[in-house]
């Protein structure tokens, strides 16, 4: 058995690059690392995305998700205060999902290209320490 240390990136595919990097850049902070040859890797703060532009972006259709083998969520450990302030900083998300999980309280909110990314604190956070 292999046991991972942690995730190191996530790849995905949008409809508009330029789009996407600007979003993320925004909401979240990642800037370009650097290019590979079919995208760019984003990031900050040990977070890494790979993100590629669909070779057919006018026709490229969201996944559906029951159907579909696919990334369904992404999901980002935050601070209580990033998650206090989630509806102030995604005010064009008028569908955003609040979460009371046995272990986590957690916000969702769409990408650009309508993917599930879940903002989470970890209600044992402080009785791990």
């Amino acid at each position: 058995m292999i046991t991972p240390k942690n995730l190191n990136a996530v790849g995905i595919v949008v409809r508009d690059l330029g789009r996407s990097l600007a979003w993320h850049r925004e909401k979240f902070g990642f800037e370009k690392l650097y290019d590979v040859d079919n995208g760019v890797i984003i990031g900050t703060s040990g977070v890494e995305f790979w993100v590629a532009e669909a070779a057919d972006p006018v026709n490229a259709r969201q996944s559906d998700h029951a159907h579909d083998v696919c990334i369904r969520l992404i999901g980002f450990e935050v601070s209580e205060d990033d998650l206090a302030r989630v509806r102030t900083e995604f005010p064009e998300d008028d569908d955003i999902v609040e979460i009371d999980h046995p272990r986590y309280r957690s916000c969702i909110v769409e990408d650009p290209d309508g993917r599930a990314i879940e903002l989470f604190v970890d209600k044992a956070e402080g009785d791990r320490h």
